[in-house]
């Protein structure tokens, strides 16, 4: 079975093994890879099989996906290559091998421009990260003072009908 071997900066290490041909890689408790690191974003990326390879794609992450400090969209998964999320060292071992220390090669490469990684990604559609924007012009202050002038006229026409009897 495939997995992820990884070491955070802290120096805790572990094994993410990957049991379906795509699964979300993140932070999150949702994720089915759950990769507890700060500068792993919550919905960091996702591993996929594409029938002939594991491919993985970023998805927008805060901190990024690099390959020798380059930063990737997406990369196909060799085995014992090596990648960093965020600042998490990983290693992908394939079905080949049984993991036994990291190697110190980067076999992992960029996946070619086209397909899912050609997709240029809208960062702005991303949610749960950072402050929560404002949109201007939504008030309803605006709103509020219409209706309180409303009720001051009304009050008015009121009181002067009930001076004329």
């Amino acid at each position: 079975m495939p997995s992820i071997q990884f070491t955070t900066p802290s120096g805790s290490s572990g094994l993410l093994e990957i049991s379906a041909e795509r699964m979300s890689l993140g932070r999150a408790d949702d994720n089915q890879l759950v990769l507890t690191d700060d500068s792993v974003s919550s919905h960091h990326g996702e591993v996929s099989f594409d029938g002939a390879a594991w491919i993985f794609s970023d998805l927008g992450s805060t901190n990024g996906t690099k390959i020798n400090g380059a930063r990737v969209e997406a990369l196909q998964l060799e085995h014992g290559g090596s990648f960093t999320l965020g600042d998490v060292e990983c290693v992908f071992i394939g079905d080949e091998e049984a993991p036994a220390a990291a190697p110190a090669r980067a076999a992992s490469r960029t996946v070619s421009s086209g397909g899912y990684a050609a997709t240029a990604y809208d960062r702005s559609l991303r949610t749960g990260f950072g402050p929560k924007k404002v949109v201007k012009g939504s008030s309803s202050a605006g709103l509020i003072a219409l209706g309180f002038l409303g009720l001051l006229a009304s009050g008015a026409a009121f009181y002067f009908a009930s001076q004329l009897a």
